[in-house]
């Protein structure tokens, strides 16, 4: 989306990018559309606002949150903080 400057509005969209990848998409397009998988993406949507998610990708280790790609190695070191704490 953001490399190639092209929006993803809507299923086709979605599958196509996946196929492209190399991906099957044919139990994804059964569901895509889904009122359980909109319902799902509006909790996760709500979840990820109310811990002030604020763009993508952002990743928690417990409650500590990291944004950006840039920032794999800090999730890293957190994991291994945590699992050292444990």
């Amino acid at each position: 989306m953001w490399s190639e400057g092209r929006a993803l509005t809507g299923a086709p969209d979605v599958l196509s990018k996946l196929e492209a990848a190399g991906l099957e998409t044919a139990g994804i397009a059964e569901r895509i559309d889904s009122p359980g998988i909109a319902a799902l993406l509006d909790a996760n949507t709500d979840e990820a606002a109310e811990r002030g998610v604020f763009g993508a990708p952002t990743m928690f280790v417990g409650d500590v949150m990291f944004f950006g790609n840039d920032r794999l190695e800090f999730v890293r070191e957190e994991l291994a903080r945590q699992e050292d704490a444990a």
